[in-house]
């Protein structure tokens, strides 16, 4: 069971990897590549934090919840950069849910 938590934290360092480096490729814009850099980072570093941290899995919640946002928010001109916002925003809520939910579950049957 730990290991798919471990799985999940993984899946979010990756993400945040891919949208910090992304970013110089796909950014037209210099909002669109100081968004992207700094939720990729953020996103890259509270993983890594929710690995001795559970709770800061929730960081990684709202960040990919702004990483979907984000395209709308600031109107980013290319859609290839907003479209991959929005899927690695959609991918990154889906991990840190998955990792939570395997964590609560991990947890229950500790006390059971």
């Amino acid at each position: 069971m730990l290991k798919r938590i471990i799985i999940g934290r993984w899946v979010n360092v990756l993400l945040g990897a891919w949208l910090f480096v992304s970013a110089p490729f796909l950014s037209r814009s210099n909002g669109e590549l100081a968004s992207n850099l700094v939720l990729g980072l953020a996103v890259f570093l509270a993983a890594f934090l929710a690995m001795g941290t559970p709770r800061a899995s929730r960081v990684n919640l709202l960040l990919g919840c702004c990483a979907v946002a984000t395209p709308f928010v600031l109107a980013f001109r290319d859609r290839l950069a907003g479209l991959n916002d929005i899927v690695v925003g959609i991918l990154v809520v889906s991990a840190a849910l998955w990792a939570r939910h395997q964590s609560q579950q991990r947890h229950e049957h500790a006390q059971a």
